[in-house]
């Protein structure tokens, strides 16, 4: 064995054996070639035997032409093709350099003419641009692309070059698109689903995938409307494909820095003589090695990687206190806050081609995000920094498929993931002080400690299984797909104090907890889904149509909570609460691409589709009887003017918190009801336009994208109606040259409640919002092309206006929230 050999085996041992600590996986779509073969006289040709190559596989794909002259070879790798076509009397004809990226399908019509067997015809032409046979829309980076802009491997920075994304969400990490939903673009890696599992639609909490690692990324692709039967969601989907290896070994080592004398600003003197200042990165660098090539030649490929980032960013306008324990030691004259991040993964994929038609793949990823001295402005506060926290992420991902093309037309994928990702926040350290946060309600400023002491784990496993049936004319796919989850949440702050409440420096009040150290769990039982699809081709015409059943179950599996300070203990059957929720839905897909000239370089398409929102976990939380009444707010005294109600070793001072008003405080009951027929919320998506190739390396696509929500759900409060409100009045509205005329004195009436009105929370139903929905239309050109010496560039223009009606909102149906309740905006870019 030679020394590469034996490099490459002892690398791949080493990164095992550092990850022998185990998350999710979805189906993922690849790429084709389809196309038509017929004879110089234009007869089509069936019983040709296609062959396809690459470096990309391990062993060649076939398939063979139909009664119509119709193949296709489906599920292929992005990569540079070559296809053969042969068959007895004929000439063999080869046409190279067919490049695949994403799903796109690559049509590759053959015209093969009478001659000898060793005759060999080799074709190169323009490469196709425009997929004639699916309405799927995809946006793809490949790999040269993702080497040279800023953040294009990152999972959650990548959908920036998307166009027509807007990157919203919690935190600003999600891509919402044609009026999508910023929760049900869900990211992935290699086809297995990251972040999000630990919570519903309106939290985000990492998993594998966060860490960017360049060293492994082959492409990230983008699905960005019509959406088969596959996938549940319509949001946009993102996806990185990571490296294989292949016969030769390649050697790649990424490595960034810099410091802040490398960084400017772009303040005018004016700016900075008003106040205005400038954090800059105190210094950041990543350092990213990896390794792939054979184990075995033709049999046995690996791709190893490791990254190690580490960063330190100043704070604007923070400051240490050398007086302050938590204040790091060393500070000299230089006070800035600062706060320090690293970042670690380890991976390694190994590819396996077990026989001809037998192909196993492997990953392994570990992975490791750690920040001291948070101060997240803007979210929880004004935090100083002895309020500051720290986090600790560590995930990993354990993850096998396998693909074996049975025949040359029929092909099955199975595929499983275990994925753990645990989020971990503490407070800083106050030189070993146990101390309670301080927030101010009148200046907004976060003082003392920090509430941050949260321990999340989360199990994710997943399976997926499907059928491929590949001919000329039909491309067949049926599969399910199992998805089964635990969440668990402890929250364990000093003395079960969450926070203390002061007003411009005086007590106010504290909020107290239940025992944290009884954690609070949730069981998702089943996200699964059975799918169908189909499309068929007809000469230029290809129609596709699926059909899908999705099933989502979560529960609250019972336990005990040990006495706290400041409630009892507490045992809960097992299962607390079922089918919380239990929700089935079917779905319905269909769409039809035109090849307008018959050419491969215009294809006309309409595509509409149901689907349904996304959830985690976090919806069955608030039905948590561990969760329910679990914190208290009562008066504080500060009797001994500390500033604190702890004593030193952490214990409450019991004689500065007043007594609780709560009965229901920390006996385990349910605060909200969830009504069995409340549904999941669905949306249609219709979409019709044209995709043009002008030449080679050039495209260009006009698009017109319609999006429609409904069954909406919201809380209505069952002891309160709109017969508790009255009118009171009606107010006119002013005349003034300066208001539309439509506005001219408006006369909007006024209601109230009876002076006796009295209405206690706790009783509220979570059921379907009948007057809610919302819509988006909008249209999107988007032009694309080559430029010389590998250089590249994208234009758009994405023009849309949405309406949304939210009619019931609110616990306590206030009739006077009804005159703002459906909101249009303008078409706008």
């Amino acid at each position: 064995m030679d020394k590469t050999r034996k490099f490459a085996i002892g690398v791949v041992c080493v990164v095992t054996a550092l990850m022998l600590v185990p998350s999710p996986v979805e189906a993922q779509d690849q790429a084709g070639i389809a196309g038509t073969v017929r004879d110089s006289g234009g007869l089509v040709l069936p019983g040709v035997t296609v062959e396809v190559t690459s470096d990309s596989l391990l062993a060649p794909r076939a398939g063979v032409s139909d009664g119509a002259g119709n193949y296709a070879v489906q599920q292929l790798p992005p990569g540079i093709y070559t296809i053969t076509f042969t068959l007895g009397g004929f000439g063999t004809l080869q046409t190279e350099g067919i490049v695949l990226e994403g799903a796109f399908v690559a049509d590759i019509d053959a015209s093969m003419t009478v001659g000898g067997i060793a005759e060999t015809v080799n074709v190169t032409g323009e490469a196709p641009l425009v997929d004639v046979r699916s309405t799927r829309q995809q946006n793809v980076l490949p790999a040269d692309r993702v080497n040279v802009l800023p953040g294009a491997a990152s999972i959650f920075q990548a959908a920036q070059y998307v166009p027509g994304v807007v990157i919203g969400g919690p935190y600003g990490s999600r891509p919402e698109l044609h009026g999508s939903d910023a929760a049900d673009g869900l990211p992935s890696l290699d086809g297995i689903q990251t972040g999000g599992q630990l919570q519903g639609r309106s939290e985000w909490s990492g998993g594998v995938g966060t860490v960017t690692n360049e060293a492994i990324v082959t492409e990230v692709v983008f699905d960005i409307s019509s959406q088969n039967a596959e996938y549940a969601q319509s949001g946009m989907r993102t996806n990185v494909v990571p490296k294989s290896g292949g016969n030769n070994f390649s050697y790649n080592f990424f490595a960034t820095g810099t410091r802040a004398r490398f960084q400017s600003d772009n303040q005018s003197q004016a700016l900075k003589d008003q106040g205005f200042e400038f954090a800059p990165t105190a210094f950041s660098y990543s350092l990213n090695p990896a390794i792939g090539g054979p184990i075995v030649e033709n049999k046995l490929w690996f791709y190893a990687s490791m990254l190690q980032g580490k960063s330190m960013n100043y704070i604007l306008d923070k400051f240490f206190d050398p007086d302050e324990p938590s204040s790091p030691s060393g500070l000299g004259d230089d006070l800035r806050a600062y706060n320090h991040n690293r970042q670690y993964q380890q991976t390694i994929r190994i590819t396996y081609q077990a026989s001809l038609r037998n192909k196993l793949t492997f990953n392994i990823i570990r992975e490791l995000s750690k920040g001291d001295r948070a101060m997240p402005a803007g979210v929880f506060g004004d935090i100083g920094p002895e309020s500051a926290y720290s986090y600790n992420t560590p995930d990993y991902l354990m993850s096998a498929r396998w693909t074996a093309p049975v025949t040359n037309s029929l092909l099955l994928e199975a595929d499983f993931a275990y994925q753990k990702a645990d989020v971990n926040t503490d407070p800083v350290d106050h030189g070993g002080q146990k101390r309670m946060q301080i927030e101010d309600v009148a200046t907004g400023a976060v003082s003392s400690s920090s509430f941050q002491n949260h321990h999340n784990n989360d199990f994710h496993h997943r399976a997926n299984a499907s059928l491929s049936y590949v001919t000329g004319s039909h491309n067949f796919k049926t599969g399910l797909m199992f998805v089964k989850n635990n969440t668990s949440l402890s929250y364990t702050p000093p003395g079960e104090i969450f926070s203390g409440y002061a007003f411009n420096g005086w007590p106010i009040g504290i909020m107290v907890g239940v025992n944290g150290n009884a954690k609070s769990n949730i069981n998702m039982n089943c996200d699964c889904g059975l799918y169908v699809q189909d499309a068929y081709t007809m000469d230029r015409l290809t129609v596709n149509g699926g059909f899908r059943f999705d099933w989502f179950n979560n529960s609250v599996p019972g336990g005990t909570r040990e006495a706290g300070y400041w409630a009892p203990a507490l045992t809960l059957p097992n299962p607390i609460i079922e089918n919380v929720p239990n929700w089935k839905n079917y779905s319905g897909r269909g769409g039809a691409a035109f090849d307008l000239f018959g050419d491969g370089s215009t294809a006309i398409k309409v595509s509409a589709g149901r689907y349904v929102e996304y959830h985690g976990t976090g919806l069955t939380q608030g039905f948590n009887p561990v969760n329910a009444y679990s914190l208290d707010w009562r008066s504080w005294t500060d009797l001994n003017w500390d500033g604190t109600a702890l004593n030193a070793d952490g214990t409450p001072q019991f004689a500065e918190v007043g007594p609780s008003n709560n009965p229901n405080f920390g006996t385990g009951t349910i605060q909200d009801t969830l009504d069995p027929d409340a549904p999941r919320s669905t949306n249609w998506e219709f979409s019709a336009g044209i995709e043009r190739q002008l030449a080679d390396g050039w495209s260009i696509s006009g698009m017109w994208h319609r999006r429609s929500y409904g069954n909406m759900r919201w809380f209505d409060n069952l002891n309160t109606s709109a017969a508790d409100w009255s009118q009171a009045g009606v107010w006119t509205g002013p005349t003034s040259s300066v208001l539309p005329q439509s506005a001219q004195g408006v006369e909007v009436p006024i209601y109230v409640t009876a002076d006796d009105y009295d209405v206690l929370g706790g009783n509220d139903l979570l059921t379907k919002a009948t007057e809610n929905w919302r819509t988006w239309n909008g249209f999107e050109v988007i032009l694309d092309g080559e430029l010389p010496r590998g250089g590249f560039m994208t234009g758009s223009f994405t023009m849309g206006t949405s309406t949304t009606r939210s009619c019931q909102s609110g616990v306590f149906e206030n009739p006077n929230s009804l005159r703002f309740c459906e909101t249009s905006t303008p078409y706008r870019p």
